[in-house]
């Protein structure tokens, strides 16, 4: 059934999906330092970071398609210019972040000597072993991290603000449950 006070069950679905994922590889390599070095849980929380944001690559481009064919429900009452700029900036700095980010990683590792792998299948090799390459990447692939993980605290704070703050729709478009 649509409902045109929010998005549509698959963009709502791989907006959560997605998020998860971006959470989860955020908080794996924050806590992965926490673990004994060269323990066997160091290296899965690795694993896993790098499987999650390589899913988070190939679930772009579903979400971008779903996104760009749906829909965007209005918000009620409407945000003013000033709160629109920076929400549309940061959905775009959100988007570039989500593919740019996984490619540094990729690259990084590949550069690394490492053969990278999506839960097992081998991804196709795109640059010839190189430290150095692979560690200005992994500065770039850190740096973006950090700026992704800023990113993802502040769009949370957003959404409740203007949940709470500015009582709009904005949070609950994006909802399973309309309350």
């Amino acid at each position: 059934m649509n409902n045109p006070t929010r998005y549509g069950f698959w963009l709502r679905n791989l907006h959560w999906l997605i998020a998860t994922l971006v959470i989860a590889a955020l908080a794996l390599v924050e806590l992965h330092e926490y673990a004994p070095r060269g323990s066997a849980l160091r290296s899965n929380m690795m694993y896993f970071h790098m499987q999650f944001g390589l899913a988070v690559l190939i679930l772009f481009l579903p979400r971008l398609i779903v996104r760009l064919a749906g829909k965007r429900p209005a918000i009620v009452p409407p945000a003013p210019l000033w709160q629109r700029i920076p929400a549309h900036t940061m959905h775009a700095v959100f988007y570039a972040l989500i593919v740019i980010q996984p490619i540094l990683g990729l690259l990084m590792m590949q550069a690394g000597d490492h053969a990278v792998a999506f839960f097992g299948i081998p991804l196709p090799t795109f640059v010839s072993p190189d430290k150095n390459f692979s560690h200005q990447l992994g500065e770039y692939h850190e740096l973006a991290g950090n700026v992704f993980l800023w990113l993802v605290v502040l769009h949370a704070v957003a959404a409740f603000w203007h949940h709470w703050g500015r009582k709009d729709n904005t949070l609950r478009r994006m909802l399973y449950k309309q309350s």
